[in-house]
């Protein structure tokens, strides 16, 4: 009924909170991706052959998560 009114975005222009846990969100992926490669570049050190691709999904994630929070920032 009301959707002309929101141009259906619910929680209006002014989503402050919104914008809050999103940031957040984005900054824990990014600290989770880290500590993948960290994991990874241990488990090859160790002598762990699949490490390899650990560390790779690691950052391939970390580079996904800081090109969103690049574009969330402008």
């Amino acid at each position: 009924m009301d959707a002309h009114r929101d141009r259906d975005n619910l929680l209006g222009p002014d989503d402050t909170a919104g914008r809050a846990v999103a940031a957040t969100g984005l900054w824990i992926a990014l600290i989770a991706s880290l500590a993948l490669v960290v994991v990874g570049l241990f488990g090859m050190v160790a002598g762990l052959t699949p490490a390899i691709w650990v560390s790779v999904v690691g950052v391939v994630l970390s580079l996904g998560t800081a090109v969103a929070m690049r574009a969330r920032s402008g």
